[in-house]
């Protein structure tokens, strides 16, 4: 079983601007990034699943038409009350004391990165039980939690996988388990 770990292309957000939650469209070079995604992706079937945010799901929709489900599992952390504010305004004490324990602490009125993770872990579980290659189009904390979960990475190391925008990870599925086969193709 292939399962091909899409992420959405450049969101249309000023740079230092807090978001996860928040259903941002994407930048104008839209198009060109989910072509060269398309020419990456071998000329198979999948089974498509797709965070409901317009970031991921437009780009569901260019790769696979409209034969994808959507699983709110699969949308980035909400940063709750830090949403779409930039950076720089979020006091410095206050992202101080979560990146203390981001992996534990909540951002204020949003969860944590341990939730984001098993949430994520939660839906990838239960999609590759199928056993049918699939596509999965989603944000970098989700996949950056399957590749974690997939290459037996710590939880608290995953921030350190780098995943791009509109780039590809692709995991192998076999009798020995998840292999690791690409990332940021």
């Amino acid at each position: 079983m292939d399962i091909f770990l899409i992420r959405h292309t450049t969101p249309a957000i000023t740079y230092g601007t807090c978001y996860g939650f928040a259903d941002l469209d994407l930048a104008p070079t839209f198009t060109a990034e989910a072509t060269r995604v398309q020419e990456i992706l071998p000329g198979k079937n999948f089974t498509v699943f797709a965070s409901p945010l317009q970031r991921c799901s437009k780009l569901a929709h260019f790769l696979f038409g409209g034969t994808f489900q959507t699983d709110e599992r699969l949308k980035e952390v909400n940063f709750g009350d830090w949403e779409m504010k930039p950076w720089d305004n979020i006091p410095e004490t206050t992202a101080q004391d979560w990146m203390a324990d981001y992996l534990h602490r909540p951002m204020p009125n949003g969860e944590s990165y341990t939730q984001l993770y098993n949430r994520s872990i939660a839906a990838f579980r239960e999609i590759i039980a199928s056993g049918q290659d699939t596509a999965i189009v989603t944000h970098g904390g989700v996949i950056r939690s399957i590749l974690a979960y997939a290459s037996n990475t710590p939880i608290e190391a995953s921030y350190k996988i780098r995943v791009e925008y509109g780039r590809v990870a692709h995991l192998h599925l076999n009798g020995k388990g998840l292999e690791v086969k690409g990332v940021n193709l």
